[in-house]
């Protein structure tokens, strides 16, 4: 019994020290690579490095984006303005956009590592 509950308060010790996730869904970040940069809203960190996001002409967003480790996290983003036309509650949701879903209703979003993000306000599910 006793190890059993070493082993728990273990995991909680390793729960206590983990990080937060630098993105999550709601987090407002800029894209650091331009001079007048907007609000872009994270819909989606999909767990896929930046080497395995790839576009239909074939290239990855590590061909595209050289100045990132290819084992960068991709990281989906919209808009603030297009966000807020097209799922005018976005900001009460818990849970992330489907890439899918914004393809079919074709809102316009955007694939980046996340090295090329900063973030600007934290998501209300930070809190």
């Amino acid at each position: 019994m006793q190890r059993s509950l070493d082993l728990a308060l273990q995991r909680e010790d390793l729960n206590d020290t983990e990080e937060e996730p630098d993105f999550i869904y709601g987090d407002i970040v800029h894209n650091t690579e331009t001079e007048d940069p907007i609000a872009l809203v994270v819909v989606n960190v999909p767990g896929l490095e930046i080497c395995e996001w790839e576009f239909e002409d074939g290239e990855t967003l590590a061909d595209r984006t050289d100045k990132c480790p290819e084992d960068d996290e991709v990281v989906i983003v919209v808009p603030l303005t297009v966000l807020e036309d097209y799922l005018p509650k976005w900001n009460e949701r818990e849970v992330p956009v489907d890439i899918d879903d914004l393809i079919e209703d074709q809102v316009p979003f955007a694939p980046f590592p996340s090295l090329q993000l900063v973030r600007v306000q934290d998501s209300f599910l930070r809190d």
